[in-house]
């Protein structure tokens, strides 16, 4: 992988098939009254606990100052009508 990352990606190409096929059988549709209200008891209890934050990760810290680098004293060249003249031979 790290010595060969073309030959690597090639062989995860092939890996994946060239052609999937999808298909619906009844959906929403097919399901009995208890499998709906259960699905919206999940969904319900989910779209709650991420109303209250169950399960996020809270992070308690102050950020540090951070020194940053001086800048350079490199002259810069200057461009177009700012360029002085060439001095004349």
């Amino acid at each position: 992988m790290r010595t060969q990352p073309a030959a690597f990606l090639k062989l995860l190409v092939l890996l994946v098939p060239r052609e999937m096929k999808v298909e619906h059988r009844g959906g929403v549709k097919a399901m009995t009254d208890e499998q709906l209200e259960a699905g919206i008891e999940a969904i319900q209890r989910m779209l709650e606990a991420r109303a209250t934050g169950e399960g996020s990760k809270v992070i308690d810290a102050v950020p540090e100052p951070v020194a940053l680098p001086a800048p350079s004293r490199k002259p810069r060249r200057k461009r177009g009508a700012e360029a002085k003249p060439a001095p004349s031979l």
